[in-house]
């Protein structure tokens, strides 16, 4: 079996600098989605042979988020500049199929309107529209890449990433688990000392253990459900809460 997973950029930025399209970052929401996702796919798809991303930066930042957080190494990391663009699905086809039959499980990093096209091309099933940071798993019956052809796919997921507040709610209930752990262990270690628990070191701690949540918070499971028990295991502290066509670039 071969399976592609078709990851659509994350949120960016309007306008890169100088005008620039190609040179949009992803904003801070792009970043939370990128790492939400991620976290999310890696516990329902597994982690990918390898990573085809279009060159353009906000997809290049989504690409390395996934694979930094899936463990995946830049050597399994290759850039393909068609993808930056209008593809036609028959055109997406033509860069699908000369993958190397060493790699399974392909995810490719990418703009609209090209990725949407290109699902319902190759599965009739698929036939919806991928939002930025959105994920399609698509399973073929083959044993070469070279072997697919349209409409011969599966859509084995569909992920979308949470609204923005839920998004916001994850990144707070993150901290403040990060935050907690990080006070707990501190507390553990400076009573070796003789440090008393008193108010001006408990306030003193917990000031500091918040700068340094917010400072690993990048390195760190997104928070997803998934996520929260397979990255950080047993805990001791509980949360409050729980473009256009060919010529023209891919949004």
């Amino acid at each position: 079996m071969k399976r592609i997973v078709l990851v659509r950029h994350a949120t960016a930025v309007d306008v890169g600098p100088k005008g620039s399209d190609f040179h949009r970052r992803l904003k801070k929401r792009g970043r939370r989605e990128a790492a939400i996702m991620a976290d999310r796919i890696a516990n329902t798809l597994g982690t990918p042979d390898l990573i085809v991303t279009s060159p353009a930066d906000r997809a290049l930042e989504t690409a390395r988020a996934f694979a930094e957080r899936l463990g995946i190494t830049t050597e399994s990391m290759i850039v393909r500049e068609q993808l930056y663009g209008g593809l036609l699905p028959d055109e997406f086809l033509r860069i699908v199929v000369e993958l190397d039959d060493a790699h399974d499980t392909v995810m490719v990093v990418g703009h609209d309107p090209s990725f949407t096209e290109f699902a319902s091309y190759m599965a009739p099933d698929f036939k919806d529209s991928i939002p930025k940071a959105g994920v399609v798993a698509i399973d073929f019956d083959a044993k070469s890449w070279a072997a697919l052809a349209p409409g011969e796919g599966t859509v084995n997921a569909f992920e979308k990433p949470p609204a923005v507040e839920e998004q916001k709610r994850i990144e707070e209930d993150l901290l403040e688990r990060l935050s907690a752990e990080i006070r707990n262990a501190v507390f553990a270690v400076v009573k070796t000392f003789g440090v008393p628990e008193n108010q001006d070191v408990v306030k003193s701690v917990a000031r500091a253990s918040a700068r340094v949540a917010k400072a690993v918070r990048p390195f760190a499971a997104s928070g997803t459900e998934e996520a929260k028990s397979v990255a950080k295991g047993p805990r001791r502290a509980t949360a409050k809460s729980r473009a256009q066509r060919r010529g023209k670039s891919g949004a």
